[in-house]
C-alpha cells in the first residue's frame, strides 16, 4: 500500500490579489503562506516520508523546504522538484484577473466545460489544455507509485494541477473535472493506493486533523 499526502502551495501575493496564478508566472509568499506551510510542516513532522516530490516552480519549492524544516526525517528524506508538477500554463490569461478578461464566454469553459476549453479558448489563449496537465501529473504520480510500492510519499503543487489529478486518480472522466472545487492552500489530502490503478481517499483538504 502507499499513501499519497497532496499539499497546495501557500498563499502567494498573485493568490492575494486575486490573479490567475498560472505556469507562466510567480510571486513569494505572504505571510500567510509561510505560516501555513509551516503548520503543515508541524503536524506531519513525524511522519516519515519515502519521498517527497514538488513542482520545480518557486512558491512550491519554498513550500515544501518549509514543510520538511519541521520534519524529524527532514535529513535523510529525498526531495524532488519535478517539471511534471508546474502549475497549468495559462498563456496569455497567467497573471490577469478573471474580470478584466475580455472574452467571459472563453472564462465561463475554463471554469466549466473542460473539454470545450481544451478544444476551442487553450489554442486561442496559448493556454495549456487541461488534457495535457492531466498527461504530465499523472505520469509523476505514476512513476512515484513505481518507485515506492508501499511507500508515503509528500507531493506538493497546485491548484489546478491537483483539480485535475485528483479527478484522474480516482478514476473521474476529464469532463467531470470542475465539479470539484479547489484544493485550500496548504491542506492536505491523502489518497491510498495498492495498485497503482485503484486510488481511495482518505481525507481531502483537511488540517490540522491529519494522520
Amino acid at each position: 500500500m502507499t499513501t499519497f499526502y497532496f499539499v497546495r502551495h501557500g498563499q502567494t501575493e498573485i493568490n492575494l490579489a486575486n490573479r490567475l496564478n498560472g505556469g507562466s508566472v510567480d510571486s513569494p509568499l505572504t505571510a500567510a503562506g509561510v505560516d501555513g506551510a509551516t503548520t503543515v510542516g508541524r503536524v506531519l513532522a513525524t511522519h516519515q516520508f519515502t519521498q517527497v516530490v514538488c513542482s520545480s516552480m518557486p512558491r512550491t519549492q519554498r513550500t515544501t523546504a518549509l514543510i520538511m524544516a519541521e520534519n524529524q526525517f527532514r535529513t535523510v528524506t529525498p526531495v524532488q522538484p519535478v517539471d511534471g508538477l508546474r502549475e497549468m500554463n495559462l498563456g496569455d490569461w497567467d497573471g490577469h484577473r478573471i474580470a478584466d478578461l475580455a472574452d467571459q464566454a472563453q472564462t465561463a469553459l475554463y471554469f466549466h466545460d473542460p473539454l470545450a476549453f481544451d478544444a476551442h479558448v487553450a489554442p486561442a489563449i496559448h493556454s495549456e489544455t487541461y488534457a495535457a496537465v492531466r498527461q504530465r501529473s499523472r505520469a509523476v504520480i505514476d512513476a512515484a507509485y513505481a518507485a515506492h510500492p508501499d511507500g508515503r510519499i509528500l507531493v506538493v503543487a497546485h491548484g489546478v494541477v491537483f483539480l485535475v489529478l485528483l479527478n484522474d486518480l480516482l478514476g473521474r472522466p476529464l469532463a467531470r473535472l470542475r465539479e470539484w472545487p479547489l484544493l485550500a492552500n496548504t491542506t492536505v489530502t491523502k489518497l491510498q493506493t495498492s495498485d497503482g490503478h485503484h486510488y481511495t481517499v482518505s481525507y481531502r483538504d483537511r488540517l490540522p486533523a491529519v494522520d
